[in-house]
């Protein structure tokens, strides 16, 4: 699995949100942090955006707002209408790459086939049948539109030749007993040169990586499968359940199958919020 497949299949255990916004009048709003990663598409009119202090940018018509890690920010204007979409990511671990990219950022509107995408989702604010569920799909097909982009221009943090050879081989097999050693030789780099461009460039320390992407792998599994956790270990390159246990509450404050029950007792409820929600508008009709 390449790296924007893997935050792709992130972005699909967690829950999405959608809505628009149109002021006639000035208008400013906060949007406080959230466990996501999320975007405004503007509509009509120019929007100022700020993070924290910092200087403001402008997004025009066409633009996309990305928040790839839900970070604060405040977007303010006159006579505005956006989009936004947002992603509930049940994985409250953000992935590392995306911690990587700027907070907020302003993406133009020519990236190809995006505009067609966010007319789509403009489209299906409109109730009707399967929009909860297309509106999903196209929340998630919007996200990775903008991060193909990132990964073109450049901004991807593993534009490295040598440091993307290492990611790639630990996210295509997560159960690899990986050391330093070993990254630093598919990198073709010494120890010490590679450990020092990989921090630089990903973030953190090529181990330190290594454990976030065995614990994304793990979540995954434990929300897409019933295999037995010893299975789950395995899979995700701990030696037993019980080192992969450690590990997982440590990072997410929570043993793994109390993690996978809560995950799928959340998914049963929202399957029968919307049974029930459609039951009633069919009877109501």
């Amino acid at each position: 699995m390449d790296l924007l497949s893997e935050v792709a299949d992130r972005i699909r255990g967690g829950h999405a949100f959608t809505c628009r916004t149109s002021e006639s009048g000035p208008w400013r709003q906060t949007f406080p942090i959230r466990t996501g990663i999320g975007f405004h598409v503007i509509e009509r009119g120019t929007i100022s955006l700020t993070v924290n202090d910092g200087p403001s940018l402008k997004a025009v018509a066409g633009d996309v707002i990305f928040a790839p890690t839900g970070s604060a920010h405040s977007l303010q204007g006159e006579d505005i209408a956006f989009l936004s979409g947002c992603y509930h990511l049940a994985d409250t671990q953000v992935h590392a790459a995306l911690r990587q990219l700027p907070p907020v950022s302003v993406v133009a509107g020519s990236v190809p086939r995006l505009a067609e995408l966010c007319a789509l989702l403009g489209d299906d604010l409109i109730e009707r049948p399967g929009a909860e569920a297309t509106r999903a799909s196209l929340v998630g097909l919007i996200v990775v539109q903008v991060l193909r982009h990132v990964e073109l221009v450049g901004a991807w943090p593993v534009s490295d030749p040598a440091v993307a050879a290492a990611v790639r081989s630990v996210h295509r097999d997560p159960d690899v007993p990986w050391t330093v050693e070993l990254l630093s030789s598919r990198a073709g780099l010494s120890r010490t040169a590679f450990t020092r461009r990989f921090t630089a460039l990903v973030g953190s320390p090529p181990m330190a990586y290594v454990r976030n992407v065995r614990l994304s792998a793990a979540a995954r599994i434990l929300r897409e499968t019933n295999a037995p956790l010893a299975s789950v270990a395995r899979q995700s390159g701990y030696s037993n359940e019980f080192s992969l246990a450690t590990a997982f509450r440590q990072a997410y404050g929570i043993a793994p199958g109390r993690y996978r029950t809560g995950f799928h007792n959340k998914a049963h409820q929202r399957e029968v919020t919307h049974t029930a929600t459609a039951t009633g508008s069919r009877g109501s009709a």
